[in-house]
This record gives C-alpha cells, structure tokens and sequence, in this order.
C-alpha cells in the first residue's frame, strides 16, 4: 500500500540564520540515499518558519521515516495533517532532495507563495479545499521553474551499489 502523509513543524533555525542552508545540506545528505533505499518520495517545503512536507511511501517505511523525523532536534511542534492512502505517487526520486536546494536559495520566494496555506496549517476548515491538493499544487509549479534543480542530484547510487545504514 502506497500512503501519502503530510506534516508540519517549526524550524528550531530560522531561515535568515547563518545555520538554516547549512542544516538543510545535512538533512539533504543524510536522507538522499536513505530515501532512495525506502522509496521515500515527496516534497518539503519551508516557509515562516514553518516545515511542511509531503511523504510518500510504503506504509511501513513512511511511518519509520516519520518517527525519526518526530526525534530530529532541528524542529519542534511536528505534527500530522493529512494520512492517506494514494493510487500512484505524485513525486519522483528527485523530487525531495531537489526541493530542498530549491528552498536554500528560493525560500524568500515560498514565504510569498506559501503564506496564504499558514491559517491552513493550524486549524481544521470543514469544506475547504484540502491542504495537501494546495501543496501538491504549488509543488508542482515550482518544479517546474527554470531555476528548480533538473538533474538528479549527486550522490546517487549506480546500478548493483547499495546505500549504507544510517
């Protein structure tokens, strides 16, 4: 069963901090090949201070994946707001790792854009648009902006290399 989970946290290091493109490397470096290894794909996005971040994945993997993220000190409050099952996923092996290059050097760019989702983040609305259709549609336009990364990243397992245990 393929599941889609999307959360959000605060980041412990705003964006405007000499550490935040730093701590976004090491997330971007330790997860890529982990991801791969899972079949993790997804999303992240960062905006006022806020993570959100669409999963995709094997049940099993998306839950391991997520109770590590809950243990990460580099954000707090990280809380579910939509799990479900999908049909096919919405994003490929690229998608995560690319997002976050793309938040290093664009995130005044997501504030603006993603700041109409924050009241969306904190409350429950019946009968609105749900919050995930939103992210999957500002997601996709992104991608598909010249200046986000087109080419798979570095780092990436050739055919017969396995990823190491992390």
């Amino acid at each position: 069963m393929i599941v889609s989970l999307v959360y959000a946290s605060r980041s412990v290091v705003p964006c405007d901090d000499a550490r935040f493109a730093p701590n976004i490397r090491t997330i971007r470096e330790c997860t890529e090949l982990q991801n791969i290894r899972t079949g993790i794909t997804g999303f992240l996005f960062y905006f006022d201070n806020k993570f959100v971040q669409i999963i995709e994945g094997d049940f099993d993997n998306v839950a391991d994946l997520y109770k590590r993220i809950r243990r990460d000190e580099r954000h707090t409050a990280c809380r579910i707001i939509e799990f479900r099952e999908i049909d096919h996923r919405n994003f490929d092996e690229h998608a995560m790792e690319n997002s976050m290059d793309f938040i290093v050097r664009n995130h005044a760019e997501l504030h603006v854009k993603m700041g109409f989702l924050n009241k969306f983040i904190g409350e429950s609305v019946p009968g609105a648009i749900r919050l995930s259709d939103l992210l999957y549609s500002v997601a996709q336009e992104i991608q598909m902006k010249p200046s986000f990364p087109r080419l798979p990243a570095a780092g990436r397992l050739l055919a017969g290399e396995t990823a190491p245990l992390i």
